[in-house]
Order: structure tokens, then C-alpha cells, then sequence
């Protein structure tokens, strides 16, 4: 059983890797390790047509067979830390991969698979900060799953 961070594109600078990387470093070794994979951005000028070749790069590398699919959305549902731990512990016992779009966002089509869209907040934020923002709180629901004292209820 894991968890993956699914991103397009690469982190902008050695500080938002090194971020992430301390979160993926901590879930080493845990009842559900958290693996963060880089997917190729398109270059496709066609923002439709971009979109869709993201979306096929992402079946094919996360067939719904093999993971539930919790996709990053401003239109998703805002939850706090300890719901989510409880939505993912109830709904979600297997592999999950977490989805953050590209610059262009995510492909509807993709959404409309999702077994959960969810929204980090009605703010937006760059897709650095989006993946920081998510290896923390996929840290952070970790905690509150296991009765850790890092998240204090």
C-alpha cells in the first residue's frame, strides 16, 4: 500500500524539492510511503489538446485499477486535516495517487474520474507551493491516522 504525489512538470527551485523531499523522507518507512513522480508537461500549444495528452500520460502511468485517484481542483470539496484523515482511512485502504494539474490545469475528462476532488483552498496557489502545501498535509493526516502528537487535536 502507498501513497504518490502525482505533479506535471519539475519543482521550480532547490528549495520547494528540498521541501518536499523532508515530508517524503519522514513517511519512509511508514504504514503507507509517500512517492512523489514528475510527469511531462505537454508543449502542445492547443490548451484542450495539452490537457488531454496529460490526461492519457496519467492513465496510463495510474491505470483505476491499481489507485484511487484524489485530484487537486479549485472546484473540489474543502475539508479540514482531520476529515481528510477520515475520508482517506474509510474510502481509500489501497494505493492512492494525489493529482496536481499543470499550468493548464486538468484535463475534465481526467476529473471526472476522480474518486474524490479536493480543494487545498478557495486561495490559489502556485503549483510549487500546491505541492508543498500537499506533502504536508499528506504528512500531517498520516499523523493524525496513527494518534501522532505532530497534529494537535
Amino acid at each position: 500500500m502507498k501513497w504518490v504525489l502525482a505533479v506535471f512538470g519539475k519543482a521550480g527551485s532547490p528549495f520547494i524539492a528540498d521541501e518536499v523531499e523532508k515530508y517524503v523522507k519522514r513517511l519512509r518507512g511508514s504504514a503507507k510511503p509517500l512517492e512523489v513522480v514528475e510527469l511531462k508537461e505537454s508543449k502542445l500549444d492547443d490548451r484542450v489538446q495539452s490537457l488531454a495528452q496529460e490526461a492519457a500520460l496519467f492513465e496510463k502511468k495510474f491505470p483505476r485499477n491499481e489507485y484511487k485517484r484524489v485530484i487537486l481542483s479549485e472546484e473540489g470539496k474543502l475539508m479540514d486535516t482531520v476529515k481528510l484523515a477520515d475520508t482517506l482511512q474509510a474510502r481509500f485502504p489501497g494505493n492512492i495517487v494525489f493529482l496536481i494539474g499543470s499550468a493548464y490545469g486538468i484535463d475534465e475528462n481526467l476529473k471526472k474520474t476522480a474518486d474524490l476532488l479536493l480543494s487545498l483552498s478557495p486561495l490559489t496557489f502556485t503549483h510549487d507551493h500546491a505541492r508543498v502545501i500537499t506533502v504536508e498535509q499528506l504528512y500531517r493526516v498520516q499523523m493524525v491516522m496513527q494518534n501522532h502528537p505532530y497534529h494537535h487535536r
